[in-house]
């Protein structure tokens, strides 16, 4: 009995996977990044996988290149395609350098920006989720183009990847973010 629901609920589990969809983009892949946001290249050795970056490069925003309010400039802009209708919940591969840097700003389309980020851990390439309450609505996207845009709001930061899925339980792991339920 217990081994026929096992079987039914990794069944359901097949099938919801197979209607999720999912878009994964390399932050070295913005169509315009504006300063102080700045490309940069894998410097430690590639056999330290928590400090290397998937594709080898990634977006920063160096510790002292300023932020706001004193700085308003610097963003990465990408534009891409949503392949189908639905709620999608954001993933950042991101490094922070401290406690006052831990965050961009984040705007898809015409939306109103939000704070993106701020969560405590440093100084290794990690994952972070907007929204990020699991009680929190994913966002409402439909088919077709978008622009998803992250802001400077602190220094010290970096971007090397970041995923849209439509799974609640989706949780990336590693540099490419493949991960199970």
């Amino acid at each position: 009995m217990q081994m026929k629901f096992h079987l039914a609920a990794v069944a359901a589990l097949a099938a919801a996977s197979a209607q999720a969809a999912m878009i994964t983009v390399e932050a070295e892949s913005a169509a315009e990044v504006e300063a102080p946001m700045a490309l940069a290249t894998n410097a430690v050795p590639a056999a330290d996988v928590g400090h290397t970056a998937s594709g080898g490069a990634w977006l920063q925003i160096p510790e002292g290149a300023g932020n706001p309010p004193k700085l308003e400039k610097g963003f990465a802009r990408f534009e891409i395609e949503v392949p189908a209708d639905g709620g999608y919940y954001l993933w950042a591969r991101v490094l922070w350098g401290g406690e006052c840097s831990n965050s961009f700003t984040l705007q898809v389309d015409d939306a109103a920006p939000v704070l993106f980020g701020e969560d405590p851990t440093f100084g290794t390439w990690h994952w972070v989720r907007y929204p990020a309450s699991r009680m929190a609505k994913p966002v409402q996207l439909a088919a077709g183009r978008h622009t998803v845009v992250f802001r400077n709001r602190e220094d010290g930061v970096a971007l090397d990847s970041f995923i849209l899925a439509t799974e609640k339980r989706f949780t990336p792991v590693g540099l490419s973010g493949s991960a199970g339920l």
